[in-house]
């Protein structure tokens, strides 16, 4: 086992990526350290209530996401990866296009909401926190650094980013402001975020002045967004449209509720995810190797790590979970127990999608991923309408739950090309073994 160890140590590619996943995993701890105090704090000043509102207005918004950032991010990696455009245009070609999305976007709400009649003040504050997709633009310079796996540099700019917005919530709370200068405070997050890779990418050397928009780029991009952003908003939809159902059926602290039982179950979604992000880049370069069994050989290796890292974390926080609500946000949020307790699995779930997410754009099946996005987002509506009216808020959870096995492990019994890579999925819960010998 030592000897192992030495020798992974030893190993320049399997460094390379280990340190480029420990950066983020990093900042991952530390927004997880303080985030959580800071939502803790907030979640407890607010109460269900507002709480729900300010949950259904981010819930809401982030449906738009999808279309403002056109999906495009894994694209423009895989596009730098492969070299087939200078970097300078496709970054820049990928920043106009979103620009451009989110500006209509953001129209587009302002008028979708004008005809909404609201009085507790959830349609004013969605309308502030959507000038937010105007600032994520900038968030394309991360594919530059992803590609080069230099994610320390992403690092340092969020991790600061991140504190001056931590800091500026706990005066806000300090000083018991309204409900709405939080949602001003959303959207300087983003601002502050935009900057931050402005510095770290003009400390690199590089400068957005000489970015370039090019036209056959970007009808190529276009042309891949179009299930891209398809993808990325059924995706939003079923992971978001719950909340925002449970407001209309239900009520506000309803969706206070079950927004604190969400927040808690996806705090340790970043691990599974990251690992994959981080060896993203891996994958492309092995699948252009035309290498078959040293590609296959990486994802299993995927597969398993990131599954047997979370089914620890999951086990506990279902085992625990009337601790921790109760720790955590007091007897207001007594029904966020039993919703957690059901959502603590989504966890192992989140885990397979990060990895066969990136063997989908890997492979160029972005819309085998638009198929399966509108599968699992039309059985999410279907049953999230159901499980609702039979079994309130908690019915929701269990919506999410059916929904991501069926995402995972039912959309792909029908499609043969998938057929190939559905076998790791199951094989990963009983082989742990772990080899690296592929990665150069």
């Amino acid at each position: 086992m030592v000897r192992k160890l030495k020798s992974l140590k030893n190993h320049q590619g399997f460094m390379k990526y280990f340190k480029n996943t420990s950066w983020l995993f990093a900042e991952k701890v530390i927004r997880l350290l303080v985030g959580f105090f800071v939502l803790i704090l907030l979640t407890r000043y607010l109460g269900p209530e507002r709480f729900g509102i300010l949950s259904y207005s981010q819930s809401l918004i982030s449906i738009f996401v999808a279309v403002a950032t056109l999906g495009l991010d894994a694209v423009v990696i895989r596009e730098i990866v492969k070299k087939n455009y200078e970097e300078n245009v496709l970054i820049g070609t990928a920043f106009y296009l979103k620009v451009i999305a989110s500006a209509i976007v953001l129209a587009i709400v302002f008028i979708m909401n004008s005809f909404v009649d609201s009085d507790d003040g959830s349609v004013y504050i969605a309308n502030i926190i959507a000038f937010s997709l105007i600032f994520q633009s900038i968030n394309v310079i991360d594919t530059y650094f992803q590609s080069k796996v230099i994610s320390k540099y992403v690092v340092y700019s969020n991790i600061i980013a991140f504190l001056i917005s931590s800091f500026i919530k706990l005066v806000l709370i300090y000083y018991e402001v309204d409900l709405v200068y939080f949602a001003y405070a959303l959207v300087f997050d983003t601002v502050i975020i935009a900057f931050g890779y402005l510095y770290i990418y003009k400390y690199q050397k590089k400068s957005v002045l000489d970015w370039s928009y090019n036209n056959e780029l970007a009808k190529y991009y276009l042309k891949n967004a179009l299930p891209l952003i398809l993808v990325t908003l059924t995706v939003f939809i079923y992971a978001r449209i719950d909340q925002v159902m449970i407001k209309h059926m239900i009520d506000n602290e309803a969706v206070g509720n079950y927004a604190a039982a969400v927040r808690v179950s996806e705090l340790f979604y970043f691990i599974p995810g990251l690992i994959a992000q981080s060896v993203f880049p891996k994958i492309i370069e092995v699948k252009n190797q035309n290498d078959e069994k040293e590609y296959y050989k990486l994802l299993e290796m995927l597969y398993s790590l990131s599954v047997w890292i979370v089914i620890p974390i999951a086990l506990s926080m279902a085992y625990f979970t009337d601790n921790i609500v109760s720790i955590l946000y007091g007897s207001q949020y007594s029904q966020a127990s039993v919703i957690l307790f059901v959502l603590s699995f989504a966890i192992i779930f989140n885990a397979i999608g990060a990895v066969s997410t990136k063997i989908l754009y890997a492979e160029h099946f972005e819309k085998k991923y638009l198929y399966r996005s509108l599968f699992g987002m039309l059985i999410n509506v279907v049953l999230n309408m159901i499980l609702i009216q039979l079994y309130g808020v908690l019915g929701a959870a269990i919506a999410t739950i059916i929904t991501l096995f069926a995402i995972h492990y039912v959309y792909d019994l029908f499609d043969k090309q998938l057929m190939k890579f559905y076998y790791m999925k199951w094989k990963c819960f009983v082989s742990v073994k772990i080899n690296f010998k592929g990665t150069k």
